[in-house]
């Protein structure tokens, strides 16, 4: 019955081999832990020895699940790959062992210490594995992927492991206490940026019995320490860090899920859910014919985090051993907690008080694995903003709404082609006509739009192209079903107001369709240009197969010589602008906004598709002074006098290092020396207008988007008050020379700084 999985399990191997063998000729035996998800909206770390998140140790330099990326609110400690079984001995003459005993390999339990090896790491990876990071975008995919046309979403992780070991082959550290099933796992992360497919990511796991040796009984499972937090306002560590959880679980999603209770400490809760879900196996566990009934297939336990045997109630123990007989306590052994849910009432308790739980999502059994036979279990970390207004601790329906809505969605991007759930490939469930069940597969919205931004004295103006989504086919109807463009802006001060919103939902300013189309029917005239304008030096190419359009600043295009691409480079012909014609939108001088276009389409009715919205082209822009050599031009350092605390700099969240002024009027090349009135040097900053972004100082690290670069109008430099020795300046009076590299001139002024 595990044949076809086998069989799958091989395929997937020999199809990322070749990536997988360049990567090994540079990297040797490696327990990877800095690999976390960069597309969409989750950060979520991923790991080749069966578990994700980082336990915080790397804070705030890596996400351990951040939602939204960017926004330092955590929602992972750490969870693990969760095996077990009831192990039949092929060559034993000892009776006891020809019955079997019971095993759980754990990717990483509540006794764990820090990885790898130690109690509770079982997975390790074999001298020379390695994590391959492939993309199915070929112009937008992260800096740490490579494009490949096997890659399943647009950041795909993947990875090989097993349970072979006592001790960690790399290190030869024990694993104490670990009796291996001796199973190999092929493990799959799958990462979109669509905006109905950015808030989750998927696990997919294949597990084959690789002893010769039966494994009866399978469960799989995963283990989650979840603990949400706004680590802005509470350190992880913190005493109290992990005792203000709450925890649920959907029966009918299969999805346990879990929230920060009341923000203590912090005072203020982090207002979003993070969901575990099981979302499906091939094949079903013994006694399931369909998805829909995999419900009365599916477990949840949780524990108090290390909690021991004199807890009030036996559900809370943690559990020790791989195995406690019916006689004693079932609470102690986690295969039994595997095979069975906790008391309903005890689950339903969870949500009405915080604690510091861990908890479990099981699913079986899997009858039988003969030595070779494989089984794939597919979970998702699906997270989401909480709905209206009402109090963290309540966590009503109505607040879990968009969770839910977001569980869909993943369960969708699994369910693939199987639109009746039962794992096969039936009639008219053939999309592309391939003769294979497929999954993990999304509608797709229109390519999204190629944008450039001009960013200049109090104004941001928006221009992009027509072709990139107006010529995209979408893969389902094979159609050209663009419909228009939605074109968003953030609020003045939302970048440390409301950072969520900044980073996730900038406001909709301008909504742009065909006069043809199934919308408003506003036509595209208003932002359409007479002609086409470009922009220097700013090319692309297209591809010969797919025609969609790879861009390449600069000279970037060189290194896609290849017979994929055409050989001619075009300049990006830009149609489209906003604010259109005859509006203006006034912007502040030194303050941050987020501009984002997307294009969305008609949706599919035929297919019951609604209208998909491609993730948006973002620019990230501060307005200020254009660059000038002219000497009639002062320049100055604004906001001056300065003063610490002020709304300027994020009221609440500011500290020594989120402070920052601008120098204005500057050329484009030069050099800015500040002094004390006794003529110390207190720091020299150096300026490019071309190339500068803010990034050296801490606040447009701390209330930017990571993914996107800031642009300045070219005469504007921010400093954040910290000398050329690493301290914050004092209160007085400071002055300044700016050298311009191009002519020579030198220009003088002076600010005070009141603390």
């Amino acid at each position: 019955m595990f044949d076809r999985l086998s069989l799958l399990f091989g395929l997937v191997v020999c199809v990322y081999s070749a990536e997988a063998q360049q990567q090994h000729m540079s990297k040797i035996a490696d327990n990877i832990s800095t690999r976390y998800t960069k597309v969409g909206k989750i950060g979520l770390t991923v790991t080749n020895f069966g578990t994700i998140g980082t336990r915080n140790s790397p804070w705030p330099n890596q996400p351990s699940c951040e939602y939204p990326l960017g926004s330092r609110i955590e929602h992972i400690y750490q969870g693990g790959l969760w095996v077990g079984a009831h192990v039949r001995y092929a060559d034993s003459s000892d009776i006891r062992e020809k019955s079997g005993e019971f095993f759980v390999s754990t990717g990483a339990n509540d006794l764990s210490g820090a990885p790898p090896g130690g109690q509770g790491y079982e997975f390790t990876t074999e001298m020379g594995d390695t994590m391959t990071e492939i993309s199915s975008l070929e112009n937008d995919h992260p800096a740490s992927a490579k494009y490949s046309v096997n890659a399943v979403s647009h950041e795909d992780f993947i990875c090989n492991y097993s349970d072979m070991h006592t001790r960690v082959p790399a290190t030869n550290d024990s694993i104490l206490y670990h009796i291996p099933l001796k199973i190999k796992v092929h493990e799959e992360a799958y990462a979109w940026n669509f905006p109905f497919a950015d808030y989750f990511v998927i696990l997919r796991y294949v597990i084959r019995n690789a002893s010769k040796d039966t494994l009866d009984s399978v469960y799989v499972g995963f283990w989650n320490n979840s603990v949400v937090r706004n680590t802005k306002l509470v350190r992880p560590g913190t005493p109290g860090y992990f005792d203000h959880g709450a925890f649920g679980y959907s029966d009918t999603l299969r999805m346990a899920y879990s929230f920060d209770f009341d923000g203590i400490p912090g005072g203020v809760p982090a207002n979003s859910y993070i969901g575990l879900k099981l979302l499906g196996s091939t094949p079903f566990p013994s006694g399931v014919d369909s998805l829909g009934n995999m419900r009365f297939h599916a477990y949840y336990n949780a524990w108090r985090f290390r909690g021991s045997v004199g807890s009030a109630n036996p559900w809370e123990v943690s559990p020790t051993y791989d195995y406690f007989g019916e006689q004693d306590n079932p609470y102690l052994g986690r295969y039994n907690r595997m095979a069975q849910s906790m008391p309903q009432t005890a689950i339903s308790g969870l949500r009405t008080k915080s604690g510091n739980y861990t908890y479990l999502v099981s699913t079986g059994p899997f009858s039988r694995l003969n030595p070779n036979d494989s089984v794939e279990v597919v979970f998702a970390i699906v997270c989401a903003k909480k709905y209206g207004t009402d109090p963290a601790y309540l966590d009503t329906r109505v607040q879990r709404s968009t969770l839910y809505a977001n569980a869909k969605w993943a369960q969708q991007a699994y369910d693939g082609e199987d639109a009746n759930g039962n794992n096969r490939l039936d009639p008219g469930e053939d999309l592309n006509d391939n003769g294979i069940l497929d999954r993990f597969t999304l509608p797709q919205p229109p390519h999204r739009p190629i944008v450039h931004a001009v960013v200049a004295n109090q104004n941001v103006v928006i221009y992009w192209d027509r072709k990139t989504s107006e010529e995209s086919v979408d893969p389902i109807s094979h159609l050209k079903d663009f419909e228009g463009y939605r074109v968003y802006r953030s609020l003045t001060g939302s970048d440390f107001l409301s950072h969520e919103d900044f980073t996730l939902s900038p406001p909709l300013v301008g909504e742009f369709d065909r006069v043809d189309g199934v919308g408003f029917n506003t036509g595209l005239g208003d932002i359409t240009l007479d002609s086409a304008i470009t922009f220097e030096p700013d090319t692309i190419v297209s591809h010969l197969s797919t025609g969609e359009i790879v861009r390449c600043p600069g000279s970037g295009c060189g290194n896609l010589h290849n017979v994929l691409y055409r050989d001619t480079l075009r300049a990006v012909r830009y149609w489209y602008r906003f604010p259109p014609k005859g509006v203006t939108f006034n912007s502040l001088n030194g303050w941050q906004y987020v501009y984002g276009v997307s294009a969305f389409d008609s949706g599919d009715a035929v297919n019951k598709i609604p209208s998909l919205e491609s993730a948006k082209s973002m620019v990230r822009a501060i307005p200020g002074t254009p660059p000038t050599s002219d000497k009639s031009q002062t320049i100055g350092v604004y906001p001056n006098p300065y003063y610490t605390r002020a709304y300027w700099d994020g009221t609440g969240f500011a500290s020594e290092r989120t402070r920052k002024i601008y120098f204005y009027n500057l050329p484009k090349h030069c050099d800015i020396t500040v002094f004390t009135l006794a003529g110390d040097v207190v720091t020299v900053l150096h300026h490019d207008a071309a190339t500068y972004d803010g990034s050296e100082i801490q606040w447009f690290r701390d209330f930017g988007d990571p993914s996107t670069k800031a642009q300045f109008a070219g005469g504007e430099h921010a400093w954040d008050m910290i000398t050329r020795n690493d301290q914050a300046i004092a209160t007085g009076l400071y002055l300044f020379t700016v050298k311009d590299q191009d002519t020579g001139d030198v220009k003088r002024g002076k600010f005070m700084v009141i603390k």
